[in-house]
């Protein structure tokens, strides 16, 4: 796992309605979303965790194409809305105090 990861798993918040909308606030207008089995391996077919790691705006290389998803998603607001339905979605709040966004 790498230390990015490792970092982002100790320092996470659950996403619920007010940290949604403490995002919005903030500024941010997408999220990369990463999936992760019971034991914090990367998966994105069956996860057990979804980490969301907040973004002003999307990088422009290619190489660092990924998963976003909008911040003001249908998706994001029913994983607010029910977050203790399915999958378990957490925000990285490590990777956003370290660029200096939260």
């Amino acid at each position: 796992m790498k230390n990015e990861t490792k970092e982002n798993f100790e320092s996470t918040v659950r996403l619920t309605r007010k940290t949604l909308q403490h995002l919005i606030d903030k500024g941010f207008q997408y999220v990369q979303v990463r999936g992760f089995t019971l034991d914090k391996r990367p998966d994105y077919m069956e996860p057990h965790y979804l980490i969301l790691l907040p973004m002003k705006e999307l990088p422009e290389d290619p190489a660092k194409k990924d998963i976003y998803e909008p911040i003001h998603s249908s998706i994001l607001t029913g994983w607010a809305n029910f977050p203790n339905d399915g999958v378990e979605v957490f925000i990285a709040m490590a990777a956003s105090r370290k660029q200096g966004l939260l």
